[in-house]
Formats: structure tokens, sequence, C-alpha cells
């Protein structure tokens, strides 16, 4: 069984604005640890960015849905694909936000700590990002 991490924060922006920024790939260079310049969609519908946590990744995205369903999958070309569950709810006026970092085959216990800090960021970011835009 693999370790795994759950972070769960409220964000006070409307849930169906939420979700659709979300699940607009275009928008992840927004708020993720990505270096924006580098940030470009791929033929096979995949996206390429450099990473602030290391090097060059690929990024695939679940399709819009009808549930609130963000997960996806950052990986380096030829490595199997590790899906993050993560979603969003509407909760009052808001929407809160999950996701689930599991723990990478070869991960030392400093590097998933590392891992959750650079997450947790981007989350922050993305918190004061979508509530900035309520103003």
């Amino acid at each position: 069984m693999r370790r795994s991490h759950t972070i769960s924060l409220y964000i006070d922006y409307p849930y169906d604005a939420a979700y659709r920024f979300l699940a607009n790939p275009l928008n992840y260079g927004e708020w993720a640890a990505v270096d924006k310049a580098s940030y470009r969609p791929l033929e096979n519908g995949d996206w390429e960015a450099m990473t602030n946590f290391g090097g060059i990744r690929h990024f695939r995205f679940t399709p819009v849905n009808a549930f609130g369903v963000l997960d996806h999958a950052i990986f380096v070309p030829g490595e199997k694909l590790l899906w993050t569950p993560m979603r969003v709810m509407p909760n009052e006026e808001g929407t809160e936000l999950t996701f689930t970092f599991y723990q990478r085959p070869g991960m030392g216990e400093e590097e998933f700590a590392s891992a959750i800090e650079w997450i947790t960021t981007d989350f922050l970011t993305l918190k004061s990002l979508l509530e900035a835009l309520r103003r």
C-alpha cells in the first residue's frame, strides 16, 4: 500500500466558475509549480512544461465532466502514469477542493514531504487567484 496525503481547501469562489477554471488545462500554468513560459499543449492532447520540482514533465487531464472530477497525471514521458484524484464540490457559496497525493515508488520520506509542500503552495496560490477574481 502506498502512503497518501489528502489536502482539503475551502475556496471562496462559486463552484461552477471554479470548476470551469480548473477544467481548462490552459489555466494550470496560472497556479501550479510550472514555468508558465514553457507550458504548452502537445499534439496528443497532453501538456508539457518545465516544473519547479524536477525538470520537464507531461500532464494529462481528465475530460470535462458533470461531477467535479479533475484527476490528472504528471509524468516523465515513457513512465507509468500515476493519476492523482482531485475533486471540487459546492460548499455553500464557495467551493471545497480535495486532492490526494500518493507517494511514488522509490520516493523517500523527505521527497514525499517536499512534494506535499509544493502541492500545498500550489493550492494556496490557486485559492488566492480565484478569491481575487471574486472581488
